[in-house]
């Protein structure tokens, strides 16, 4: 693997700040972005060639970097990219991205005027919104595809499954309003062939001949989200949503041995101190830990104000020298105290390795967010502003991506 030449964080830093030996002191995420590729392959080959691949990089491409997870998705040939709100879309605009762009949320009054600027599809979910989209199109003369959403149990936004045939054919006659894209989405699709999810599918499909028998005409339908991709075949229809699946975090309960999901993320840091402390001695706020006997300790430049949880405080472990080292103590806002387990010698300026492999040992996200009693996408989006992103791929200077 090659390091990119760039990195990107969410603090305007200047480049003398962003150098060789700041780096090599911070705390940071390493995305392989070969890694995603490969995920992205895996969900081709499960779909098949005919389904389109709408690649969901939200919420800062779920912790991963929005620009260069979104221009290694356009590289490999997603058909679109999903994020989460009007000012996402406008940010991949801004940074050269081309293909199309669905908004998930629906969008407010005084946003309907950037989705025409910036060529963005809304997921809409209200007859009055596409109305009002439709005004504004209008006047300026351009035709503007919109996805709408139906609501078929997950109880959040979405077209009422009662009245959406009318509200369907309301909107073929707005002008310069085409129905691009039908959407549903599932709530419990992780479980295996659970009876709510094979009821939205059954609701789905039914309103999609309905559509038909109506002439209401559409482009494509989609509803599987990753653990759907997985679970339920029958949800594909024309296109999918994968999102975490895409990271390479499992996202459903059984796991299956001929699918290799690739983690795309490495959270490492650097110690900034070795130390020893006496039998006796407490650590941290609260004095929640009290060592039991002498031992030797590390202090990474790491806390919850980086995404690493309080709630990981005496229950998280990192991996310094191949070796689970357990968090002592509560993790304060920008540092963790660890206990050196491992025989080999430790010093200022090692690597402590937070999710990720090394050596034999690994720690998964799947496992910090069971430690910290809580779900893989919290902690993976949590990770902060201030840990430097840095990208790795073995492709060519013209295949970098950069931010």
């Amino acid at each position: 693997m090659e390091k990119l030449g760039k990195t990107e964080t969410g603090l305007d830093l200047t480049q003398s700040y962003l150098n060789t030996e700041k780096e090599e002191v911070m705390s940071k995420v390493i995305i392989d972005l070969d890694a995603y590729r490969h995920n992205l392959q895996v969900v081709r080959n499960l779909v098949g060639s005919y389904i389109r691949i709408i690649a969901v990089v939200k919420a800062n491409a779920y912790g991963h970097g929005l620009v260069p997870i979104a221009k290694c998705a356009e590289r490999w040939g997603v058909n679109m990219l999903a994020v989460a709100n009007i000012e996402e879309g406008i940010t991949l605009r801004q940074n050269g991205i081309k293909i199309p762009i669905l908004v998930l949320l629906q969008p407010y009054d005084d946003e309907l005027s950037a989705i025409i600027e910036y060529q963005i599809t809304p997921l809409l979910s209200e007859i009055d919104i596409a109305k009002r989209l439709s005004e504004i199109a209008t006047r300026a003369k351009v035709n503007v595809p919109i996805h709408c959403k139906i609501d078929t149990g997950m109880g959040r936004q979405g077209f009422n499954v009662d009245t959406v045939v009318t509200d369907m054919k309301s909107i073929i006659h707005f002008p310069h309003i085409d129905i691009e894209g039908i959407a549903t989405h599932f709530p419990c699709a992780d479980e295996k062939n659970d009876a709510f999810t094979l009821n939205q599918i059954r609701v789905f499909s039914r309103l999609l001949n309905d559509f038909e028998r109506e002439g209401i005409p559409y482009e494509f339908a989609h509803s599987a989200n990753s653990p759907a991709i997985i679970n339920y075949p029958k949800s594909y229809l024309d296109a999918v949503r994968p999102g975490l699946m895409s990271y390479g975090i499992w996202p459903v309960k059984e796991k299956t041995e001929r699918m290799v999901l690739k983690p795309v993320l490495r959270w490492e840091t650097k110690i900034t101190q070795v130390r020893s402390v006496r039998a006796g001695s407490t650590i941290g706020y609260g004095k929640t830990f009290t060592a039991s006997r002498d031992m030797d300790i590390a202090i990474l430049p790491v806390g919850y104000a980086d995404g690493y949880r309080t709630q990981l405080s005496n229950k998280g472990e990192v991996l310094i020298h191949g070796t689970r080292c357990p968090v002592r103590g509560n993790v304060s806002m920008d540092q963790v105290v660890v206990e050196i387990r491992t025989s080999h010698p430790v010093k200022r300026g090692d690597t402590a390795v937070i999710i990720g492999k090394d050596g034999n040992e690994e720690i998964h996200a799947e496992e910090v967010a069971e430690r910290a009693g809580t779900i893989v996408y919290d902690i993976l989006t949590g990770i902060g502003p201030r840990v430097l992103r840095t990208y790795i791929s073995k492709e060519d200077e013209e295949g970098r991506e950069t931010s």
